[in-house]
């Protein structure tokens, strides 16, 4: 059977927002893990940051969905002050689902990773308090980030950032029905509407 694919990256709130309305859409999901600043280089697009503006109405905007949805939502600030300043590389945590993808546990590291960041906000800045995460998840925290930083899977991670700017990825939440592809969280009645009309969901 066809699945929907979720291209997403832990750095995206718009991310996390959709991420908890996708069990309750019961569609059939393939997860596609990308860093989707390295993808947005590739393309040509700018992340939010950079835009002040943008910036800040996404920070209103997200607490909008947010309360709509009724999910926790708070910004991890130790976390955003350590990816801006550079301290931490982001592409861990991407890195850590591809691990996660296929060794076993990609669920439970899933949900813990976009809480701890977006919604209920825990030390994933240091060592220590990544691998306490994971272990609170029941899985192997300190093996999955050891996996994470190694070479063949930042190569994995780089051939998925190439296949999704080739695919026309721009930007995160990026879902595709077949060829449609669909941008935002708040495109999911579409994506919905058009598994539906592809036979893929009832």
């Amino acid at each position: 059977m066809e699945s929907v694919e979720f291209y997403y990256d832990y750095i995206s709130p718009y991310g996390y927002l959709v991420n908890t309305q996708l069990s309750r859409s019961g569609l059939p999901i393939e997860y596609r893990t990308i860093s989707i600043l390295e993808v947005m280089a590739i393309v040509g697009n700018q992340p939010s940051p950079k835009c002040p503006p943008k910036m800040g109405y996404a920070l209103e905007d997200t607490r909008r969905w947010a309360k709509r949805y009724d999910v926790p939502f708070a910004l991890n600030a130790e976390w955003w002050d350590a990816i801006m300043s550079g301290k931490l590389d982001m592409k861990l945590f991407a890195a850590g689902a591809l691990v996660a993808q296929r060794d076993g546990g990609f669920e439970a590291y899933h949900q813990a990773v976009w809480e701890a960041i977006w919604g209920r906000p825990r030390d994933v800045v240091t060592p220590a308090g990544r691998i306490a995460l994971l272990d609170d998840a029941g899985l192997r925290g300190r093996e999955i980030w050891e996996q994470a930083a190694h070479h063949a899977i930042a190569g994995q991670l780089e051939a998925c950032n190439q296949r999704a700017a080739a695919r026309g990825v721009f930007g995160v939440p990026t879902f595709f029905v077949g060829d449609d592809m669909f941008f935002g969280n708040d495109r999911l009645d579409f994506v919905v509407e058009r598994a539906q009309r592809s036979g893929i969901f009832a």
